[in-house]
């Protein structure tokens, strides 16, 4: 994995962009999306791609993201679940970039949810050194979503 290091060269990478600004980057643009899908490549990131029209209802969703993940059989295709083995998944050479095309597609409430997963397990793997980058193509860019990568309060 490549350090970071507070310079201006560092400023200008595609992942340091994304990862200051919270793990998430939205697209509403095929040939960007396909350019700095590249550019990850080149890097040394695995992508991992999913079609959101494919995903019918809430099973449809976990079961693809079961399979593409490979997670294990006990998966229970549930939010909790998915927030536990997204953060025992091992993110191997530079990093992970997880795309969700069509994503716009999605209810609302669960793509809120499952974005909020996401980028909370992106935070999590980043203290082990690990690299967790989420893209999402909508098709315009009025699309938005509520605030994400939240934290409980919590007294230890």
């Amino acid at each position: 994995m490549i350090k970071f290091k507070n310079e201006p060269e560092t400023w200008k990478r595609l992942d340091y962009e994304i990862m200051s600004r919270g793990f998430l980057k939205p697209y509403n643009d095929y040939q960007v999306l396909k350019d700095n899908t590249e550019w990850f490549v080149s890097e040394g990131y695995k992508i991992i791609t999913f079609d959101c029209t494919e995903w019918t209802d809430k099973k449809a969703m976990h079961d693809s993201l079961h399979n593409q993940f490979d997670f294990p059989n006990y998966y229970g295709n549930n939010w909790d679940a998915l927030q536990e083995c997204l953060n025992e998944i091992e993110i191997q050479e530079n990093g992970l970039v997880v795309i969700f095309d069509n994503f716009n597609n999605m209810n609302i409430k669960d793509a809120h949810t499952l974005i909020d997963v996401f980028v909370s397990s992106a935070q999590r793997h980043l203290i082990f050194l690990e690299r967790l980058l989420i893209l999402v193509k909508v098709e315009n860019r009025a699309f938005s979503l509520n605030p994400f990568g939240a934290n409980n309060f919590f007294w230890y």
